[in-house]
Parts: structure tokens; C-alpha cells; sequence
């Protein structure tokens, strides 16, 4: 496995495995790929954005993406979105690629790694397990139009 950061031209097929991972348990949303493409897209290009992807053999595997968020004087970072072929999950590759991300945040004076999740999903105990805390403070709220 190599680990390296996201250039622009893995964006059109770090689309196309995120479609794979999302649209199957337990997320089971619908995802057309120029939807991914944008989001990705956007992530990438947006102030401070940091991201790393996973390859086998030349194949993509997995990919972290996020950015620069400050916070009362410290560097925090936000996870955006994290994803891993369901053919490569449960397998300490997701890990590998957090921990080389944390290694490069802590590097660079980072304070904080924040992230949301689903709530008492696979991934939610993903990084339960990476000693990563519920802030019991907060609680996200939406409002649909």
C-alpha cells in the first residue's frame, strides 16, 4: 500500500469510489458522479485543504480529505470526508491513512481533528476506537427547504 497526497487529477476517480462506498450500508444514499465530483472538488480547492489517498497496485483504495479550521488562537483541522473500498475495510488500512494525516497535522502545529459521523455507526466506533471523544456539547442540527 502507498499512501501519497490528492492531486486534481484523482478527483474524477476518488468520485467514483466514493459513490461506491456511500451507496451501500449503512449510508444507502444516491450519488450521481458529478454530485461527488463537485463536493470533492470543492473540498480540495477550499482554503488550507489538506487530503491523502491509499493505492494498491495502482488502484485507489481509500482517501481523507479536509481543512484548516482556527479556533480560539489554535490550528484545528476538520475531516470532511474519509472513505475506504468496502473491498479493503476492516482491514487496518483506514488507519494507517488517519494516522498518517494526524502524523502531518501534528507536524505542521495542529491542535485538533474534528469530524462528523453517524451516530452509533461502524464509523462512529472507527474513531471511538482511534481515541477520538463525543463532544456532548454539541449536537448538529439541519433544516431542510
Amino acid at each position: 500500500m502507498k499512501i501519497r497526497k490528492i492531486e486534481t487529477k484523482d478527483l474524477r476517480c476518488l468520485s467514483e469510489l466514493y459513490i461506491s462506498v456511500f451507496s451501500i450500508p449503512p449510508w444507502n444514499e444516491y450519488w450521481e458522479c458529478d454530485w461527488a465530483e463537485e463536493r470533492l472538488t470543492w473540498i480540495f480547492n477550499s482554503q488550507s485543504s489538506c487530503g491523502y489517498l491509499a493505492t494498491i497496485n495502482s488502484e485507489i483504495i481509500e482517501a481523507i480529505l479536509g481543512h484548516f479550521i482556527p479556533f480560539k488562537g489554535e490550528k484545528g483541522f476538520e475531516i470532511l470526508e474519509f472513505f475506504v473500498s468496502h473491498k479493503y475495510q476492516k482491514q487496518g488500512i483506514g488507519s494507517k491513512l488517519l494516522h498518517q494525516l494526524e502524523y502531518e497535522l501534528k507536524a505542521n502545529g495542529y491542535n485538533f481533528i474534528s469530524l462528523l459521523t453517524a451516530k452509533d455507526s461502524e464509523a462512529e466506533s472507527f474513531y471511538l476506537r482511534k481515541d477520538y471523544q463525543i463532544n456532548e456539547k454539541l449536537e448538529l442540527l439541519n433544516k431542510e427547504f
